[in-house]
């Protein structure tokens, strides 16, 4: 047993109430108590560690003994399931495709969207040279032209999306 004075006894009075008239404390209770939380903390790590690297092995092995078996098959078998020699990796471990599209960097970015803005430009100065008897022939007017370049459907003035008020549907022709 030892003696604390009355900043120790605030400091464990935190981590178990004590009685205040008594100063002294069984300190080996509480080493004791640490030594056990430490062993089940790492007992508890160690067997996640366990776990996780035979559960990758396992799958690992589940995995190649599925290869194994389409290898083993004719290519009028795999044909058969739908699938070729050369993809029979990628059928077992659930990859998906290559992409075509890779992640760009910053300058391929910017370089993308500056080709874009000529091509937009460009656009723009063809349907500008035309008249206004071709523009209406592909649905255009000359005040619609920028938004038509910009791929802005809901901000062009002639969309023709609203149906007439009178559409005299009850008079027949004579």
């Amino acid at each position: 047993m030892i003696s604390y004075g009355k900043k120790e006894m605030e400091a464990l009075a935190l981590i178990e109430p004590i009685n205040a008239n008594n100063i002294a404390i069984d300190t080996e209770k509480y080493v004791r108590k640490a030594h056990e939380l430490r062993s089940e903390f790492l007992a508890d790590t160690l067997q996640k560690m366990y776990r996780g690297t035979v559960g990758k092995y396992r799958q690992h092995r589940k995995l190649e003994a599925a290869k194994n078996a389409l290898y083993a098959m004719s290519d009028r078998e795999l044909n058969d399931i739908g699938i070729t020699r050369s993809e029979i990796d990628q059928a077992v471990e659930g990859k998906r495709e290559m992409e075509a599209t890779k992640k760009t960097g910053f300058w391929q970015n910017l370089m993308n969207k500056f080709v874009e803005a000529q091509k937009a430009r460009a656009a723009y100065v063809h349907l500008m040279a035309m008249d206004s008897r071709q523009l209406a022939d592909i649905g255009l007017t000359r005040g619609e032209i920028e938004v038509a370049v910009n791929g802005n459907k809901k901000d062009r003035a002639n969309d023709n999306l609203a149906q007439p008020i009178n559409t005299n549907d009850h008079r027949k022709a004579v």
